[in-house]
């Protein structure tokens, strides 16, 4: 009988956090230049001398994770964030910590956030969710991912940032106030010659002016500002959570510095093939041997896995895709958001050429990961051609994610 190793990422407890004091929490009086500036001030702020613990469950993460989150009453989200997963037996040295923040920033913005693609995003009009405080927790999570190594929150319209930072509408207009309702119906009114027939509509948007062509200026203002106005609350809530390490006193005092960190123009930390590739550290055998010809071809059938992934439908949202990869092999779906980490990331690739003396009567098994050393092995007798490579790889991205060896 044939037997098929599945073999799952592997843990490993090798990095350690030095504990700051609390007293660091100083309020930042010196402008910064950088995103970088802002980041390393943030990660100071975290206070080490206790965890923030959530055990969550892979399983409905998004609603869990914030449902934990708002009722974790032993320490405070200004503390190490540390994550368990139900039933996993990975300890979190940072990798799952950012798996979990890869996953709430992505839902917060699809749970709380409305918005045309490529255009922002701005908070959904909803009371229930401001009664149970979720767009508090909602700006925690934005502060402790900035602070502890998870992605940036760059989604926001730009007025929404505005806002956060001076409490008023003056900078909402109909080019960056884009909403599902109010924008076509400003579309419609722009190009129609008798607005009769969007009367109800208007009066129900707050204009009480004569609705005719010569208003229509005044029109479309009055459609923005009831569409932004519906969301001040929600957006005064989530300022509230952005006082966690006093990151709104910093975002006001270096304004433009932290629009690129919120905004959805702001910047692309999207992870692409070229970004795993040209950080790949492969532990080649020696030149000249076989092994080696076979290392080389493992490697390049690795770097065509990336780009058909990078090539394939953007729609499909079931496909595979080169951030999953990455957060694979790291437990981050994101770049690096500091130059210096940037820099110190590899991945260490390595060669089994044993297995099938090891394991004689084995027909399958798959490459092994551990994203706390960043370190991938690829089982050389089983990925020798290309189609062979991309199942082996797809099969193991999807159903190996989780930790189950330490």
């Amino acid at each position: 009988m044939s037997s098929i190793f599945l073999l799952f990422p592997l843990m490993h407890s090798s990095e350690s956090l030095q504990t700051r004091s609390p007293d660091i929490m100083k309020p930042q009086n010196e402008e910064m230049s950088c995103e970088e500036d802002v980041l390393r001030w943030l990660a100071a702020q975290v206070d080490t001398s206790k965890d923030f613990s959530i055990c969550v469950s892979r399983i409905n993460l998004v609603e869990r994770g914030l449902l934990l989150w708002r009722r974790q009453k032993i320490s405070s989200p200004v503390n190490t964030l540390k994550i368990t997963f139900l039933g996993e037996a990975g300890v979190d040295t940072g990798a799952l910590r950012k798996e979990f923040l890869i996953e709430l920033i992505g839902g917060i913005e699809t749970r709380l956030f409305e918005g045309e693609e490529g255009k922002g995003k701005m908070p959904k009009y909803s009371l229930n969710d401001l009664d149970n405080g979720l767009f508090r927790v909602a700006g925690e999570v934005f502060a402790v991912s900035l602070a502890q190594g998870g992605p940036a929150p760059r989604f926001l319209q730009d007025w929404c940032f505005d806002f956060l930072l001076s409490g008023t509408l003056e900078n909402a207009n109909k080019d960056n106030v884009y909403d599902a309702e109010f924008s076509p119906l400003i579309k419609m009114i722009e190009e129609a010659s008798d607005l009769s027939s969007y009367s109800e509509q208007i009066v129900n948007c707050g204009f009480t002016g004569p609705i005719n062509e010569d208003n229509k200026q005044n029109i479309t203002r009055a459609i923005v500002m009831h569409a932004a106005a519906q969301r001040t609350l929600m957006l005064q809530q989530l300022r509230e959570g952005l006082q966690l390490y006093r990151l709104i006193d910093t975002m006001e005092k270096n304004r433009e510095v932290c629009r690129s960190l919120f905004v959805v123009q702001g910047g692309n930390d999207k992870v692409d093939s070229h970004y795993i590739v040209s950080h790949l550290a492969p532990q080649m055998s020696e030149s000249g041997t076989l092994k080696h010809t076979k290392d080389v071809q493992i490697l390049n059938h690795f770097q065509d896995f990336l780009m058909e992934l990078e090539d394939g439908d953007a729609q499909d949202e079931a496909a595979l895709s080169v951030p999953q990869v990455m957060q694979w092999l790291t437990g981050q779906a994101h770049r690096h958001l500091l130059l210096s980490e940037r820099e110190a990331f590899k991945i260490t690739v390595q060669f089994d050429h044993t297995c099938m003396q090891r394991l004689p009567s084995h027909t399958l098994c798959y490459p092994i990961i551990s994203a706390c050393t960043q370190t991938i092995t690829f089982p050389t007798a089983h990925l020798s051609n290309s189609n062979e490579f991309k199942e082996i790889m797809k099969t193991a991205v999807q159903h190996g994610g989780c930790f189950y060896r330490v």
